[in-house]
């Protein structure tokens, strides 16, 4: 599980509800690991240390020491996995008596970890599912022993089972649950969210741009966890077919597995025309999404029911259209449909990219009726406010239902 200062994956939305818990009178304990993801260790104010305790707006967070990786591949990443399972157990027992456990996912090795400390604890788990594991990881080929996927298949049946109830994105994943058993009655829909009150619209040409010199190009952004799944080789393709134009600027914000193959793939095909930048800061976020024209949201074709982007909820809050290249069965494409938000292109099909942001950028007028659609849907059903709430009933019915003490 991912905590502030972690600005990426489940970082910011594990934060958000952490502090909104504490906002209604619940006492809440998070157990995370010492930062690590997108660097190269763990940072020197953790050194040294095997749980680091500490207090952020009325949340304990205890992190524990994790392996950090050289390589996000194979081996590497499971002895990461396995120390955190580890050392989540021995952090989670040290927190005092819980009423209710809520496990986030990925990776699915939480839910064993959750599942120890609940015996021991005697207190309910929730399992939040916000990608489908192992699914997802055997499509995009990030896990090919078959031993070591039959063990992930066991694991995710033997979670599903002892979990007092489930959590998913979205109907698409309630349903993949259902298919493989799961009592629909124990499933609860409920989707990730934006701060539509500090995430607000603003200029394009404000702070964000002129800090990085973006100027007045029609600026195409995507901003998130630069991981397989988000399949941006085939947005660096765009850019290459798009290359002489020199109004279009493609912006990619932000760290990742697959970041290292996007910046040699951009450097092979001399791409002028594509910036990369770190993960930016809290602070900067309403700018920086304010900053784009379009703002692109990107899966792997073969996972349209099996994971939901959450970066499209700040989208929306900024009132910035969004260009969907999505499976069309996926709940992005849904939404992006049903709300009139922004624009939906086939998956993994560069043409398709780039007659698409052809149109939008000769069309201003759209641009603007697109990104206040996002907004007014994104206050009224996808607010930071609306969803925590749902969280917080669920976990106070389950404490309430389904004690094990």
């Amino acid at each position: 599980m991912r905590f502030h200062p972690d600005l990426t994956g489940t970082g910011p939305l594990v934060t958000d509800l952490a502090q909104d818990l504490v906002s209604v009178g619940d006492e809440v304990s998070v157990v995370t690991s010492m930062p690590h993801y997108g660097r190269k260790g763990i940072p020197a104010g953790y050194k040294g240390k095997l749980i680091h305790r500490s207090t952020s707006h009325g949340v304990e967070v205890l992190r524990t020491w994790v392996y950090v990786p050289p390589s996000p591949r194979g081996f590497y990443r499971a002895v990461n996995y396995l120390s955190y399972t580890f050392m989540s157990v021995v952090a989670g027992i040290l927190c005092d008596r819980p009423d209710v456990i809520l496990c986030v996912n990925p990776p699915i090795t939480v839910g064993f970890s959750g599942w120890v400390v609940s015996v021991i604890r005697h207190a309910p788990m929730v399992f939040n599912v916000q990608d489908v594991w192992p699914d997802c990881l055997e499509i995009i080929g990030q896990v090919r022993n078959p031993i070591l996927i039959r063990i992930f298949r066991w694991l995710e049946t033997f979670i599903y089972g002892i979990s007092a109830r489930i959590t998913v994105l979205s109907q698409g994943m309630k349903q993949n649950l259902i298919e493989k058993g799961v009592d629909e009655e124990k499933i609860a829909v409920i989707p990730n969210w934006a701060d539509v009150s500090y995430i607000e619209p603003c200029a394009r040409n404000n702070g964000f741009r002129r800090t990085h010199d973006l100027g007045d190009r029609f600026l195409i952004m995507f901003a998130g966890n630069l991981g397989y799944i988000s399949v941006l080789e085939m947005v660096l393709e765009a850019a290459r077919l798009l290359k002489n134009d020199p109004d279009i600027l493609f912006l990619i914000v932000g760290e990742g597995n697959a970041k290292r193959s996007l910046l040699e793939r951009a450097r092979a095909l001399d791409l002028h025309n594509v910036r990369f930048l770190p993960t930016q800061p809290r602070e900067v976020l309403p700018q920086m999404l304010g900053a784009a024209d379009l703002a692109l949201v990107t899966l792997d074709r073969r996972l349209g029911l099996l994971n939901v982007p959450s970066k499209i909820y700040p989208i929306m809050a900024s009132s910035r259209p969004v260009l969907a290249a999505v499976p069309e069965d996926s709940e992005i494409a849904h939404l992006v449909k049903r709300t009139g938000c922004g624009v939906w292109v086939p998956p993994e099909d560069p043409s398709a990219l780039v007659i698409a942001i052809r149109a939008l950028s000769r069309d201003r007028e759209l641009l603007e009726e697109l990104g206040a659609r996002g907004r007014e849907h994104a206050v009224s059903q996808y607010s930071r406010q609306r969803i925590t709430k749902k969280y917080h009933d669920l976990l106070r019915e389950v404490a309430r239902t389904c004690s094990l003490r």
